[in-house]
């Protein structure tokens, strides 16, 4: 079956594993740098760290918007779960759609995050900001 939709726990998981490989990622910046204010609040789970969301931000701008504009057509996350993110029509979304579905997930998480389990409630699997930016996330048949 071609363009399979996928489902809301296939998508989390895509998710948890970015989110894992997001903590991976500060954490091998983090012992380049010297940076002990990492280490500090994974042992004391107390204050703000910065350079948490300075890894974030990157991780977010290079992997998932970048990724998802380009042939790759999903993070990494989403690579290892074999979907990917396309336009209604199944072509490749552009960078500009990628950035807009991106700062759609705010809409999305808000209130509770029921725009991101929206995808388990409808039959076409779609997630608030699919809706929004008129796409889909399919399973990848390559």
């Amino acid at each position: 079956m071609d363009n399979k939709p996928a489902g809301f726990w296939i998508r989390f998981l895509a998710s948890l594993i970015d989110g894992i490989l997001i903590q991976m990622l500060a954490a091998v910046i983090a012992l380049l740098i010297g940076d002990e204010s990492f280490w500090n609040y994974w042992t004391s789970r107390i204050g703000s760290n910065t350079f948490i969301s300075v890894a974030d931000y990157m991780y977010s701008i290079v992997f998932i918007i970048f990724f998802t504009g380009s042939r790759f057509m999903g993070s990494p996350g989403k690579l290892a779960c074999r979907i990917k993110v396309v336009n209604l029509d199944g072509s490749q979304v552009t960078i500009l759609k990628s950035i807009a579905r991106f700062f759609s997930y705010i809409i999305s998480a808000v209130p509770l995050f029921v725009g991101f389990m929206m995808a388990g409630w409808n039959e076409e699997k779609k997630a608030l900001h699919d809706m929004i930016c008129q796409t889909r996330v399919v399973y990848r048949y390559e």
